[in-house]
């Protein structure tokens, strides 16, 4: 039964490719080009159903190290700095609400 399958699929394979050489230039060309396109296609569907998991464990990843260097920013500046406020990721140091003299 699988050798018979496997037979016909060769068969016409090799039907295929025999009426593809007897085609004149321009629509050997034109079928080739489809042929791309559906193989583009077909790529960009496979990629589109396997790739949705990679995005979502990329999306994860960089969110974590985002965090994490904020988290390495803050405690590096809280060590090596005046005390100060974050704002998200923004540091705002104390020292800054220090009202400006008069000239």
């Amino acid at each position: 039964m699988l050798q018979t399958v496997l037979a016909a699929i060769g068969l016409t394979i090799c039907i295929a490719m025999a009426l593809h050489m007897v085609l004149p230039r321009r629509a050997r060309s034109r079928v080739d080009a489809g042929l791309d396109r559906l193989g583009a296609w077909l790529r960009g569907q496979i990629d589109r159903a396997t790739g949705w998991r990679r995005r979502q464990r990329q999306t994860r990843a960089a969110a974590m190290e985002a965090e994490r260097a904020i988290r390495r920013a803050r405690e590096s500046s809280s060590r090596d700095k005046p005390e100060g406020e974050w704002d998200g990721n923004v540091y705002r140091p104390k020292s800054f609400e220090k009202p400006k003299k008069p000239h």
